[in-house]
C-alpha cells in the first residue's frame, strides 16, 4: 500500500509541474504547445481524485499535500482564471458581438439569426455566417438604416457608417479584414477593427502560425487597430497571442465575467475567441454567451465611450 500511494503521489505531482511548465514555457515550440494547452479542470480533476485515493489508502501527510495544492488551485480556478462571483456590470455605450459559427449554419440559421436580433448589438461579427446573414429576421432587424458587410469569411453587422472594409489577408487558412467604422458620435473618432480566423495546422506549430500571419499583415500596410476580434485558435495569455498584436490587450483581463472559456461550447475549457483592444478603448463588461448550439460560445463586450473620448483628449491622440 505504501509504494501504491507513493505511486500515485509522484505521478500526479510530475502532472502538476508538467501543467506548470505548459503555463509557463506557453506556445513558443511545437513541443511546447501541447503542455500549455493541458486545461486546469483536467489538473483539478486529477488532484481531487488522487487525494480521494490517497485518503482511502491513510496517508495522511501524502493526502494533505494534494488535498491542500487542490484547494488553492481550485480557488484560482473559480475566482481569477474564472470570474464566477464578478458582480454583472451595466451595458455600455458601445456594444460588440462575435461568433464564430463553425457549426451546422443552415440546419439552426433561424435560430441563429433569433439570437443575434435579441442581442441587439451596435457591432456584430459573424465568422462563417453566409446562412444566417440572409435570414429574414436579419433583414428586417437590419431595416434600411443598418449595414450588412462582407469581407473573406466574415459578415459585420452594425449601425455605425463604415468607411472602409478591405481584405488583409487571406492565405492557406489565415484571414484578417480590416473595418474602419464611424463612431465619430460615439467614440469621438473613427474606430479601427480587425477581424481574425486563424487556422489549426497540427504539423505547424501555433507561434509558425502567428509569424507567418504577421509576416503577411506586415506587407498590407495597414493602420494599427483599436480592436481585434475572431477566432484566434490561441489560449488566452499565450506566448504567440501577445506576440502577434503585442500593443493590445485581452478584454477578459480588463472586464471578464463568469466563465472564461468559449470552447467547446457543451463543455468549455479553452478561451480561444477574443477581443483584443488597445488602451484607448475602456472596456466595462465582457462576457461569454452559451447559445446552446454549436462550438464556440458568443463574444460579447460593452465600452465605455466617454472615458474613450476623455482619452483622447488627454493624450491629444
Amino acid at each position: 500500500m505504501k509504494r501504491f500511494s507513493t505511486l500515485i503521489f509522484k505521478c500526479t505531482v510530475i502532472a502538476v509541474i508538467v501543467w506548470l511548465l505548459g503555463q509557463f514555457i506557453s506556445d513558443r515550440w511545437l513541443w511546447s504547445q501541447w503542455l500549455s494547452w493541458i486545461p486546469t479542470f483536467a489538473i483539478l480533476v486529477l488532484l481531487f481524485l488522487s487525494t480521494l485515493l490517497l485518503g482511502l489508502l491513510r496517508d495522511k501527510q501524502k493526502t494533505i499535500v494534494l488535498g491542500s495544492t487542490c484547494f488553492v488551485f481550485t480557488t484560482w480556478f473559480l475566482f481569477v482564471e474564472n470570474r464566477l462571483l464578478a458582480s454583472q456590470k451595466p451595458n455600455g455605450d458601445l456594444s460588440v458581438v462575435a461568433w464564430t459559427m463553425s457549426h451546422a449554419k443552415k440546419e439552426v440559421a433561424t435560430l441563429s439569426a433569433n439570437i443575434i436580433v435579441q442581442l441587439d448589438a451596435d457591432i456584430t461579427l459573424l465568422t462563417h455566417g453566409w446562412h444566417v446573414r440572409g435570414e429574414p429576421a436579419i433583414i428586417e432587424w437590419l431595416g434600411s438604416k443598418q449595414k450588412r458587410l462582407i469581407s473573406g469569411p466574415f459578415t459585420l453587422l452594425t449601425t455605425l457608417r463604415p468607411i472602409e472594409v478591405k481584405v488583409l489577408v487571406a492565405s492557406a487558412g489565415i484571414y484578417i479584414s480590416l473595418f474602419r467604422l464611424d463612431t465619430t458620435e460615439q467614440l469621438g473618432r473613427e474606430l479601427v477593427m480587425y477581424a481574425v480566423d486563424l487556422p489549426i495546422n497540427f504539423k505547424e506549430s501555433r507561434s509558425d502560425t502567428v509569424q507567418r500571419a504577421k509576416r503577411l499583415l506586415n506587407q498590407a500596410d495597414a493602420p494599427t487597430p483599436d480592436l481585434v476580434v475572431g477566432d484566434f485558435n490561441l489560449t488566452r495569455n499565450s506566448n504567440a497571442l501577445q506576440s502577434l498584436f503585442p500593443e493590445l490587450v485581452d478584454a477578459w483581463d480588463e472586464a471578464g465575467v463568469g466563465w472564461s472559456y468559449s470552447y467547446h461550447r457543451a463543455f468549455p475549457l479553452f478561451h480561444i475567441d477574443h477581443m483584443l483592444l488597445n488602451d484607448n478603448l475602456h472596456p466595462i463588461k465582457y462576457e461569454l454567451i452559451d447559445p446552446e448550439f454549436g462550438r464556440h460560445c458568443i463574444q460579447l463586450l460593452e465600452l465605455d465611450a466617454e472615458d474613450f473620448v476623455n482619452h483622447v483628449q488627454i493624450t491629444g491622440s
